[in-house]
């Protein structure tokens, strides 16, 4: 048994959790927070890597925070002692290297991740491995193994896997994601920051914002098909999984099941299903009041080496 710090860098915000690992009981999550990076008008690499940094050490202070409280108390003590920490990264810091064999990491923001993690956790052990990864196990974990496409999607860029009955066959990234979402809420919407946060969470067919939403979502379907196109070819593929934070996941999903110029790809029709918290319940335990969903899955890959 021991506790293993889980950091998410995606490329819109960071999160963090320490996890409970036990051979013989379920993961269990604990200290969850989730650090989002200022939702810009436009982005450009610099940037992004630079707000993405400040909210890796914003999560992995907060982590540190959390084991130092439990290790303070005689009841809690073993669980705030932090044994490894595992990282996974979203493109474009990691993306699978399905030719080579092994995952690329971008080297500046692992050398970054790993000093930051060093002034906390000290000697833990860090070890890498790219979103793709764990969203690829935790899919053929939660369903059975089968061909189907995936569709990771992050802040700024999504992710595209065709998996078939032993694993990932292609990966690809388009760039759209769920700030695009953000953004068009605030310039056709003309609202905040938080306030297209707010909305972002409200139902697809939300009547006062159905132009923003009905924008956003073609733009999305239009980049994802054009993404699509280079993994498969018409009628390979019955079943589409989609990947996001919640309310996200299921938006995005909605929006790709509605999209009628989709069907040239999927001529024989299919299924369009978001990866929800509750498919996860049964094997993991978090006590968040809003479970993360990717903190959830990078647990569930983490405990498959305990």
């Amino acid at each position: 048994m021991k506790t293993v710090l889980i950091l998410d860098v995606e490329n819109g915000s960071v999160g963090s959790a320490l996890a409970r690992l036990s051979p013989d009981k379920q993961p269990k999550l604990f200290g969850e927070m989730r650090s989002h990076a200022p939702l810009g008008l436009r982005v450009t690499g610099a940037l992004l890597s630079a707000n993405i940094k400040k909210a890796a050490a914003n999560a992995i202070r907060h982590a540190g925070e959390i084991a130092a409280r439990m290790r303070m108390h005689p009841k809690t003590a073993l669980l705030g002692q932090v044994g490894s920490v595992a990282v996974f990264l979203a493109p474009p810091w990691g993306k699978p290297n399905l030719e080579g064999g092994r995952p690329d990491f971008m080297p500046e923001m692992s050398r970054y991740l790993r000093g930051e993690l060093d002034a906390v956790f000290e000697d833990a052990p860090v070890s890498f491995y790219t979103s793709a990864g764990a969203t690829a196990f935790s899919v053929r974990s939660l369903f059975a193994p089968e061909p189907c496409l995936v569709c990771n999607i992050t802040g700024e860029v999504s992710e595209l896997m065709r998996m078939d009955n032993d694993g990932v066959r292609a990966h690809a990234t388009f760039p759209s994601g769920s700030n695009a979402l953000l953004r068009t809420l605030r310039t056709h919407g003309g609202l905040s920051e938080a306030e297209a946060r707010s909305a972002a969470r409200l139902p697809f067919g939300t009547r006062h914002i159905k132009e923003p939403f009905r924008a956003a979502a073609g733009e999305f379907a239009g980049h994802f098909k054009n993404a699509v196109k280079e993994l498969l070819s018409p009628g390979d593929i019955l079943r589409v999984r989609v990947i996001g934070a919640e309310p996200a996941g299921e938006w995005f999903a909605r929006a790709l099941a509605a999209d009628g110029s989709l069907a040239e790809l999927f001529p024989d029709g299919g299924e369009v299903r978001a990866l929800r918290s509750h498919h996860l319940t049964a094997h993991i335990e978090a006590h968040a009041e809003v479970p993360d969903l990717l903190l959830m899955l990078d647990a569930l890959f983490a405990d498959s080496g305990v």
